[in-house]
């Protein structure tokens, strides 16, 4: 689903060059191409992946979780008009620091665009700290000035594709993308067969199935 919202992302028009990707060291043996080669592949010009540790698809070595005053200080790559950090941040002890430090790599009217896991099994790289909500990316975004692009502000399931965040609300409440929130509409026979299945063996109040979802997040800067 990552490179699903972000080629949504690139049909939107937020996908310019320079681009830079934070944690874009390529997963062992996976037959995609990580954000950095997608972009160069489509027409972005000048990209740049940077993550931890050398390694494949990696341009440049630079620590996002260092105190935001000593970054500025080691900070030597420059602006670019799109950031993406994807599946990063429930990697880090202290998110706020290196969504922070991300901003600051951004040029001024550029995007940042963002992918966390919700709803995921536990992935140490090398440890898998937290979840992160709608509710605390508006909240991020409230509190350092910057907007939400509403169209690019999703869930990312693995069952129902990609929603818009604003189109799951019931009562100004976010609501997970599952079926009883969008399954009865895309996936009615699957629905109703597992509501008479749970009545028949009298098992309501189990949960129905949740997919994997995650949240994807684009900051105007």
């Amino acid at each position: 689903m990552d490179l699903e919202y972000f080629k949504k992302c690139f049909d939107l028009g937020l996908v310019k060059s320079p681009f830079m990707e934070i944690g874009s060291a390529k997963v062992q043996n996976s037959p995609l191409p990580n954000l950095t080669e997608f972009a160069r592949n489509h027409g972005v010009n000048q990209t740049l992946g940077v993550d931890l540790e050398p390694g494949k698809g990696v341009d440049a070595t630079v620590d996002f979780s260092q105190e935001q005053r000593k970054f500025n200080e080691n900070w030597k790559q420059g602006d670019f008009s799109t950031v993406a950090i994807f599946n990063v941040l429930e990697h880090t002890f202290d998110p706020i620091t290196v969504l922070r430090n991300a901003l600051r790599c951004v040029a001024k009217g550029g995007v940042l665009l963002v992918v966390t896991p919700v709803v995921w099994t536990i992935h140490n790289y090398p440890r898998d700290y937290n979840r992160l909500l709608p509710d605390w990316y508006e909240e991020f975004a409230r509190l350092n000035e910057i907007k939400i692009r509403e169209e690019a502000f999703c869930w990312l399931s693995s069952q129902f594709g990609i929603c818009r965040v604003d189109e799951l609300k019931e009562k100004s409440l976010h609501v997970l993308p599952t079926f009883m929130s969008r399954g009865k509409k895309h996936s009615p026979l699957r629905y109703w067969t597992t509501r008479a299945v749970h009545k028949l063996f009298n098992t309501y109040g189990r949960s129905h199935y949740y997919p994997d979802v995650a949240i994807g997040v684009a900051f105007d800067c």
